[in-house]
């Protein structure tokens, strides 16, 4: 696509905003959900289409704002809608828009610089941030997934289920280094902390192992790590893996022309 494209998305703790120029992504800003989206965090170059998503909820100040200072016209993709996915799930309605996204990225070749050079045929895409998702591709084809609590979901059900467990913020938390050097923690805090990161790891690490065995998968499970907590996982064991900070950005961007085309039928 030869335009400038904005992915806007909001998702339950973070804002993200992506500017493609010619396919190519060339700004991308995060907010925290709970400050209010300004003039001043948008970029004030020219943009030919806006495309509206995520799991969070907009308001029409939100809406407006954007509307008003480009005056572009606005794509939304919310939970729900129509997508393209190649999927076994028995609604595909149902996945969260950053799964799609993630899921499309890599149906629709995005990381194939990456990917195409390895053997494997079988993919897990790890997202940490609010919730942790996992979702399988195995020969193409999305097979499912899994949903967890993420890192801070699981400390504050600690503090909050429990009469003395301690509440740990995350400027404590997310000063800590995964595996580092040991799995257990030497305090009350260190090992809720090591539970929750460390846990989170052997999860991941966990399905590698029982699809292998499923799956027959002959070249290993590979695993492509995004979200904004994704840098507190520590998965040594498994090859091949790539981190990419902008893949569900990019996914977004794959999914804008057959989104557009959906609304355009409809």
């Amino acid at each position: 696509m030869g335009i400038t494209l904005w992915i806007v998305e909001k998702g339950n703790s973070r804002w993200k905003l992506g500017v493609f120029r010619e396919g190519e992504i060339s700004y991308v800003k995060k907010l925290n959900v709970g400050e209010e989206l300004r003039n001043n965090h948008l970029p004030e170059e020219k943009v030919d289409l806006i495309f509206l998503t995520g799991s969070g909820k907009w308001s029409q100040d939100d809406f407006d704002l954007l509307q008003l200072r480009t005056k572009s016209k606005i794509i939304e993709f919310k939970h729900g809608d129509r997508h393209p996915l190649k999927t076994e799930v028995s609604n595909p309605g149902s996945l969260g828009t950053d799964r799609v996204a993630n899921i499309f990225a890599i149906q629709s070749g995005v990381l194939n610089d990456k990917l195409e050079s390895k053997a494997c045929k079988t993919w897990m895409i790890i997202d940490v941030g609010t919730c942790v998702t996992m979702d399988v591709i195995h020969n193409g084809k999305h097979l499912g997934g899994s949903i967890s609590p993420g890192i801070s979901m699981r400390i504050k059900s600690m503090n909050v289920g429990t009469a003395s467990l301690p509440e740990i913020k995350k400027e404590t938390w997310s000063k800590s280094t995964p595996f580092s050097g040991t799995t257990v923690g030497i305090s009350t805090e260190d090992a809720m902390i090591k539970g929750a990161c460390d846990g989170i790891s052997a999860e991941v690490l966990g399905r590698c192992m029982v699809l292998n065995r499923e799956l027959g998968v002959k070249n290993g499970v590979g695993v492509v790590i995004t979200g904004g907590d994704s840098s507190f996982l520590e998965l040594g064991q498994v090859k091949p893996k790539f981190a990419d900070s902008n893949l569900t950005l990019k996914g977004y961007y794959a999914l804008f022309p057959h989104i557009q085309r959906f609304i355009d039928e409809s």
